[in-house]
């Protein structure tokens, strides 16, 4: 049993790796960011659990030599894992750093205390053990390294993001310069990235060159001694230990692979000063926390002296070994580049032959060299690495429009901003958009004598507006003033699309017994204000909070009814008949949706800005999914010429 979760422990870590490899290669990113394996609770666990035949003491492997291979195979194994790890440090706040980097600390010493225990005892491959765990303990020590300075890092690019987010005027411009000006958000989105930028570091790029060296190193030795995973002899985890070895050594060949890769990406792709010095944010926090007494208590004698006397001694040391670490590394990188050398100069002749007749001119790419975020000893990235992301931008844009809205499209062609009728100026002066459109969209289901496919064609066309519109309201709604409204919507929404109902009330056949639509509405109206009453009496009774935000969305929502279907009593003509009056709320629900929907590149643009560096690229990318899938619906509001929401005071990111 314990064989088959160990086995299985495996193949998820496999799993994994191959999926990230996958990702890596569609995406065309040879760095291999981490999107399925991560550094957290989880992976901690199956690692410990894929880890178990080294740390079992109560089993010394004596008479089976596939045993012991798979003991050993586990070292180098482990090592690979935690290069394969590092980039997803970057996607990680403070405390999960310090809490996972803690964790697999723990694990990997174990695991070293439990192999030198065991191979003392059986005084056999005390030196090979001894090397691979000492690769194992550099890349935790390179790992770790990384871990510490990654939040003064973080802190750095943020400001550069500011710096040059201050220099850009993103007001003013058409649809056709919308593109380019988000371009410069995505070269500095996609440069700061930080699983990109602890790939491309000196650190990781060095761990990637010993992986790739010691699982050479490994199979070699493994060759020349001519092992044989056949030889008989008793295993107490039975044929599981063979294919635990088989997986172990596939796994070991894919993470040897996707290093060499990596390290072979980045010194392609990225180049570093040849200047052996120590940039400050390697150690900056940890001289932070040296010069600092917050996190412990002193007391007025002779041991607080003492303990501050030992806090400054071992910080110190740490800053040593930070700083060893970051130049052994780029000692490492400057003696790897002799190694890949030729391959660098066949690389570069076959890629500039390549791009030589259909290159994109480097005047189309000077513009967006400037906005790369680089950390201080890094060097310019090359323009094939920027041309490499102007292509991705070009494919969400094509992804988004093989998305685009078409039903929300022909719902907006019936819109006509030349004739904003008295109701649509009414409810956008006090309710948010999504709220008049979901209550726009209730008064007309409720409507008699109309088919199921019309319902279900304005259904789809309203899903896809409120879709646009509330990303709209989110991005100007930075204070959350109207987030209350906006959750009226949405609870709202859902009732009346899954249950076809508006505050419990059946739309389809709760109205069936009116003759014409203006007694629909004066009842919409009666059970509307009775709602509202209701709530309000309730709230005097109960005070409890989850009660009191359930109350207000239904005084939210009912108040919006009773106020619309006024306004429509007063405003329309008796002898309408049914049919015009569900042609005239498709009209309205089309003036509110392209009135919202004109705000749409800002609140895209908006989107660009986000400063939550973890998430920064990942919205831009949206951002970019968004704008091919809305080009037509904003050519049509456009083209009817709506004003915009005044956006002077909305161009400020704002940290996450």
């Amino acid at each position: 049993m314990g064989g088959l979760i160990h086995r299985r422990s495996f193949c998820s870590v496999l799993l994994a790796m191959a999926a990230d490899a996958f990702n890596g290669f569609r995406r065309k990113k040879l760095w291999f960011p981490c999107k399925y394996t991560a550094l957290n609770a989880a992976s901690l666990t199956v690692l410990a659990v894929a880890m178990k035949l080294p740390m079992d003491l109560n089993t010394v492997f004596i008479n089976s030599e596939t045993d012991s291979i798979a003991k050993f195979t586990s070292l180098p194994l482990m090592s690979a894992a935690l290069n394969n790890l590092m980039p997803s440090l970057g996607s990680m706040n403070d405390k999960e750093l310090l809490a996972n980097a803690a964790g697999l600390s723990i694990l990997v010493i174990t695991i070293t205390v439990n192999m030198v225990i065991q191979v003392i005892e059986l005084q056999r491959s005390l030196v090979h053990v001894m090397i691979l765990c000492a690769a194992m303990l550099v890349s935790l020590a390179m790992l770790v390294s990384l871990a510490v300075s990654m939040l003064e890092m973080k802190q750095r690019l943020k400001r550069l993001f500011h710096e040059k987010h201050g220099e850009l005027v993103l007001q003013g411009f058409e649809m056709e310069d919308q593109r380019r000006e988000m371009m410069k958000y995505w070269v500095m989105a996609e440069s700061s990235c930080p699983q990109f930028v602890v790939a491309r570091s000196c650190v990781c790029t060095a761990s990637s060159v010993i992986t790739s060296f010691f699982y050479i190193a490994d199979t070699l030795v493994h060759v020349l001694n001519g092992t044989n995973t056949n030889k008989p002899g008793k295993s107490p985890y039975g044929v599981y230990t063979k294919r635990i070895l088989d997986i172990q050594s596939i796994g070991l060949g894919m993470a040897a692979i996707l290093a060499t890769l990596r390290w072979f990406t980045i010194l392609f792709s990225c180049s570093y000063s040849d200047t052996w010095m120590v940039e400050s944010y390697w150690i900056q926090t940890l001289s932070d926390c040296r010069n600092s007494s917050a996190c412990i208590k002193i007391w007025p004698n002779r041991w607080g002296k003492c303990l501050l006397d030992a806090k400054w001694c071992v910080l110190t040391l740490c800053i040593l070994v930070q700083s060893f670490t970051v130049l052994a590394s780029k000692t490492l990188i400057f003696f790897s580049r002799f190694m890949v050398a030729p391959f660098v100069f066949c690389f570069s002749h076959i890629n500039k032959f390549a791009r030589r007749h259909h290159d994109t001119s480097p005047g189309d790419l000077n513009y967006l060299s400037s906005y790369v975020l680089l950390l201080d000893g890094e060097v310019e990235l090359p323009t094939s690495l920027v041309r490499s992301m102007c292509r991705e931008d070009e494919g969400m844009v094509q992804k988004g429009r093989e998305k685009k809205p078409s039903n929300l499209i022909n719902l907006l062609h019936k819109s006509d901003s030349s004739n904003t009728s008295q109701i649509t100026t009414l409810v956008l002066a006090h309710d948010c958009w999504t709220l008049q459109v979901v209550t726009l969209t209730s008064i007309a289901l409720a409507l008699p004598n109309f088919s199921r496919y019309q319902r279900k064609q304005l259904l789809s066309s309203v899903s896809e507006g409120l879709s646009l519109a509330k990303i709209v309201e989110k991005a100007f709604d930075t204070n959350a003033n109207a987030k209350g409204i906006r959750n009226a919507a949405s609870a709202t929404w859902v009732e009346l699309l899954v249950y076809s109902r508006w505050a419990k009330i059946d739309l389809t056949s709760g109205f069936q017994r009116c003759r014409n639509w203006e007694q629909v509405l004066h009842e919409l109206s009666h059970k509307a204000e009775e709602i509202f009453k209701e709530v309000k009496s309730e709230e005097v009774q109960d005070s409890s909070m989850g009660n009191t935000l359930k109350c207000q969305a239904r005084a939210v929502a009912a108040n919006s009814m009773y106020r619309i279907c006024e306004t429509i009593l007063m405003s329309s003509g008796i002898e309408e008949s049914c049919e015009e009056m569900w042609e005239r709320l498709c009209v309205m629900i089309a003036d509110v949706l392209a009135t919202c929907l004109t705000n749409l590149p800002h609140a895209i643009i908006k989107m660009c800005q986000q400063s939550c560096i973890e998430k920064r690229d990942k919205t831009v990318r949206e951002a970019f999914l968004l704008l091919g899938k809305t080009e037509e619906v904003v050519g049509i509001v456009r083209r009817q010429k709506r004003s915009c929401v005044d956006h002077d005071n909305d161009a400020i990111p704002v940290d996450c």
